[in-house]
């Protein structure tokens, strides 16, 4: 799932970091924060349930979503037969600038430390 979503980003070869898809991965292996320039177009719960629906070959009826306002930015949990199985945050929100962005996530790290960075 995370290279179908580093996919979406554009190409990885500028030599500018907020043009590159980066990815850091929890130290539990169960989250993941990327990093990339997505078409505007991408950034909709409509085209990610579908695409998760194409994924896992399931209807895209059957899968719900819930979004809620964080102090990070939108987050959205997409689910199927009332088990969450994707949350997808999007820091500083969907007009946010490259700086905005990095803002909210590294506010998000530093916020949840233990879960993100280890004490070795």
């Amino acid at each position: 799932m995370v290279d179908w979503f580093k996919s979406l980003g554009r190409a990885d070869n500028s030599p500018f970091p907020n043009l590159r898809t980066q990815t850091r991965i929890r130290l539990d292996n169960e989250a993941v924060i990327i990093e990339a320039v997505f078409r505007d177009d991408w950034l909709s719960v409509e085209f990610v349930t579908n695409k998760l629906a194409d994924v896992f070959g399931v209807d895209p009826a059957t899968i719900d979503t819930d979004t809620q306002q964080t102090q990070y930015g939108p987050v959205v949990t997409f689910s199927r037969n009332s088990v969450d199985r994707l949350r997808m945050a999007l820091f500083g929100g969907v007009n946010a600038d490259w700086e905005d962005s990095r803002l909210a996530a590294v506010t998000y790290i530093s916020n949840n430390i233990e879960e993100w960075e280890s004490s070795e």
